[in-house]
C-alpha cells in the first residue's frame, strides 16, 4: 500500500475518493465499490473504511441507499445571483432541458405580504400560479407565484406545463421584465412539499422570494420557490471597492 498522505489512515481514503470523482473515475449516479471491496483494495479495516465513507456521506460527496450501496451525489445546480432570471434561463445556460408540472392555476386571494408587495386593494385578488420544476428528471423546486390578475390570466392561456413564465411574458404579453427584489432564507419541508418534491418531511429547504417590477417600477409578479436544498445552492461573487 503506498505510503498515506494523511493520518489517521481514514483521511487518506477519503482524498483518494474525492480525487477519483473529482476526476471522473466515479461520475455521479455510478456505485462506489463495497466495503469489502474498499478494504481489499487498500488494505485497511472495515472501521476505517467506514469512518471515510461516513464522512463523504456527511460532506455531501456520495449518499447510500438501503440495501443497494453507496453512490456519488449529482452535482447541485447552482444560480448566480448577478441577474434576473428565470429557472429555464438558469437550466438552459447549462444546457439541461428544464420541466414544468402545472398543479394549480386559478384567482385565489393573496396573503397580506403578497397584497402589500402588488399594491392590491384588500379586495382585490390575484392570480395563482403553482408549478414543480423539475431538472434532470427530478423534481427541485416549488414555485408558487402571485401575478397581478391581467397577467396571470393571459399567463393561463398557455400551456403551463411547458412554456416557461418570464419567455411568455415578455415574448408574447410584449411586458418587459426589468428588475426584481429577492430574499433568500431556509425552512424544512411541510407534508404537501415534501410530497411534491419526493423528500422527506421536514428535510431542509431554501426558500427564495421574489417581486418582479416591469416598467415604471409596476410589480406584477410574488413568488415564493421553494428549492430542496441537496439539489440547489446560490452563489454570488462579492466586491470591495479600492482592492
Amino acid at each position: 500500500m503506498p505510503a498515506p498522505r494523511f493520518s489517521p489512515y481514514y483521511r487518506w481514503l477519503e482524498e483518494i475518493l474525492r480525487e477519483d470523482i473529482a476526476h471522473g473515475v466515479y461520475k455521479p449516479g455510478d456505485a462506489l465499490p463495497t466495503e469489502h471491496e474498499l478494504m481489499r483494495r487498500y488494505n485497511l479495516s472495515s472501521t476505517t473504511v467506514r469512518r471515510a465513507v461516513r464522512d463523504l456521506v456527511i460532506e455531501g460527496w456520495i449518499y447510500r441507499t438501503a440495501g443497494k450501496g453507496t453512490f456519488v451525489k449529482r452535482a447541485k445546480l447552482e444560480e448566480r445571483l448577478a441577474r434576473l432570471t428565470s429557472f429555464a434561463e438558469e437550466m438552459q445556460s447549462r444546457h439541461i432541458t428544464p420541466q414544468f408540472k402545472l398543479i394549480r392555476a386559478e384567482q385565489a386571494i393573496p396573503p397580506y405580504d403578497v397584497r402589500q408587495a402588488l399594491k392590491l386593494a384588500p379586495t382585490q385578488n390575484a392570480y395563482l400560479i403553482e408549478r414543480i420544476q423539475i431538472a434532470n428528471g427530478e423534481p427541485i423546486a416549488v414555485a408558487r407565484g402571485y401575478w397581478c390578475c391581467d397577467i396571470g390570466e393571459r399567463l393561463a392561456q398557455h400551456d403551463l406545463n411547458r412554456v416557461p413564465l418570464y419567455e411568455i411574458v415578455e415574448n408574447d404579453l410584449h411586458t418587459p421584465l426589468v428588475e426584481a427584489d429577492e430574499s433568500i432564507s431556509a425552512a424544512s419541508a411541510d407534508a404537501d412539499l415534501a410530497r411534491k418534491l419526493g423528500i422527506a418531511r421536514n428535510a431542509p429547504l431554501l426558500v427564495r422570494r421574489r417581486v418582479t417590477y416591469t416598467n415604471e417600477m409596476r410589480p406584477i409578479e410574488h413568488t415564493t420557490t421553494f428549492y430542496r436544498s441537496d439539489q440547489y445552492e446560490y452563489k454570488i461573487r462579492l466586491a470591495r471597492r479600492g482592492i
